[in-house]
């Protein structure tokens, strides 16, 4: 019994970390025609989330366009905000809002 159950991990492990990686990757270099493609890309580059948005102009001409519209830019990822975060989501307290 434990022979069949190390075996179909490793199968598992090869099939998840090796296999289906490297068949994602082969498989995107083919498909890839356009320039400017609407989806997400992880730091290994595989496609992700398809963008419903897309905005044009510099960060500075995007920062102040949402500004004027009354937007905040997003709070920098840290300890403190990943607890919030996490406080929010367990205890379902509403987030602080800065003003």
């Amino acid at each position: 019994m434990a022979i069949w159950l190390a075996a179909f991990c490793a199968c598992y492990l090869a099939f998840a970390y090796l296999a289906a990686p490297e068949f994602r990757s082969w498989r995107e270099r083919g498909f890839r025609t356009q320039h400017f493609e609407m989806v997400t890309h992880t730091p290994q580059g595989i496609p992700g989330d398809p963008i419903n948005v897309g905005l044009v102009g510099t960060k500075k001409e995007l920062v102040h366009a949402f500004a004027v519209a009354g937007w905040d830019t997003a709070d920098a990822v840290t300890l403190r905000t990943r607890s919030t975060s996490a406080k929010v989501s367990c205890l379902t307290d509403p987030i602080p809002m800065r003003r």
